[in-house]
């Protein structure tokens, strides 16, 4: 090996860091699912490209489905990370490989240290930017380790009790945390202005965007009146147009909170509902909330171009290029 080579190398592998994006489940919850290695894929999108078996520990149809995605990112990245966590080479895939893996990542989680020991230890991760979508205003979690971000997706979904967003959230769970009670449209913009300072007084860091799943994220300019009254329908006859209007200035009003908060704002962009996702159409209000942090994560792929463009030329965009080796 190349002197200046093993230098660098060793050099990054010595680096503390702080990693910007997970979803990490609590390990109480992923111990009582009694997880399998079909879990570790699931939750690196490797089922994304390769069939999910019917049943989970259905190894011999697992082995299958990923032979035919062996040369991905996906594959060869979660590969590696089991390999070094768990000692167990699945590159080739196999039966057994695969069996045994699972009975490894059972045994790890049945500690309460597991999460904590893999990003400290084998990862040198200082502190988790965490998205917790399942449970967005959880209060027991390791905050040693875990700097929340605050999902805003459901705060846009206020325009009818049953609605939902794309993890199944609705922002009337609000009501009961913060002994709240919405019926007009002022008590709903008050619970959004409660949620927002609630969570800046309980230290999240950030607010997070994955509307790029539940919407084209083109947010045009609404008239607060224009909002007022889709919202007084009280989702009797909305129309597709009607939704667009209420959350288009709800996410408006986010991000005036954003800069009265100092909150940045982390946007998924890209992968997702691929027609609406490009960071393109964020620049009208990465131009108009300048004084807000925009973080495009995933270098907007497969809009890298356009990712690179946007943040040249505004001072308020940064790029997270977090995932985007796999994905690409």
């Amino acid at each position: 090996m190349d002197p200046t080579y093993a230098r660098i190398s060793e050099t990054i592998a010595d680096m503390h860091v702080v990693d910007t994006h997970e979803h990490t489940y609590p390990q109480e919850l992923l111990a009582c699912r009694n997880p399998s290695i079909s879990d570790v894929f699931e939750g690196a999108y490797i089922f994304w490209i390769a069939k999910p078996p019917a049943k989970r520990d259905d190894f011999k149809s697992l082995v299958e489905s990923v032979r035919e995605i062996l040369g991905s990112a996906f594959y060869k990245s979660c590969s590696i990370a089991i390999k070094d966590i768990y000692g167990m080479d699945i590159d080739p895939p196999s039966e057994e490989a695969f069996s045994e893996a699972s009975k490894l990542i059972r045994e790890a989680y049945k500690s309460n240290y597991w999460t904590r020991r893999v990003f400290k230890e084998s990862s040198l991760i200082d502190n988790v930017l965490w998205d917790p979508y399942w449970d967005i205003w959880r209060e027991n979690f390791d905050t040693e380790l875990f700097k929340p971000v605050f999902r805003i997706n459901s705060l846009l979904f206020g325009y009818r009790r049953d609605a939902r967003d794309h993890n199944g959230n609705s922002p009337y769970v609000f009501e009961d945390y913060l002994n709240l009670k919405v019926e007009t449209f002022e008590n709903y913009m008050g619970l959004v202005d409660k949620v927002l300072d609630e969570a800046k007084r309980r230290g999240y860091v950030a607010l997070k965007s994955a509307l790029a799943y539940d919407r084209p994220i083109l947010f045009e300019e609404v008239e607060e009146n224009e909002a007022k009254k889709v919202f007084e329908k009280k989702g009797l006859g909305l129309t597709s147009r009607d939704i667009r209007l209420f959350q288009d200035f709800i996410l408006h009003y986010i991000l005036t909170k954003a800069s009265e908060l100092g909150f940045p704002v982390q946007f998924h962009t890209g992968l997702a509902i691929i027609e609406g996702s490009s960071p393109m159409n964020l620049v009208n209000i990465i131009r108009k909330y300048s004084n807000v942090n925009f973080i495009l994560f995933h270098g907007g792929y497969p809009w890298i171009r356009e990712t690179a463009a946007v943040a040249m030329s505004f001072r308020n965009v940064y790029i997270d290029f977090c995932w985007l080796p796999i994905i690409s």
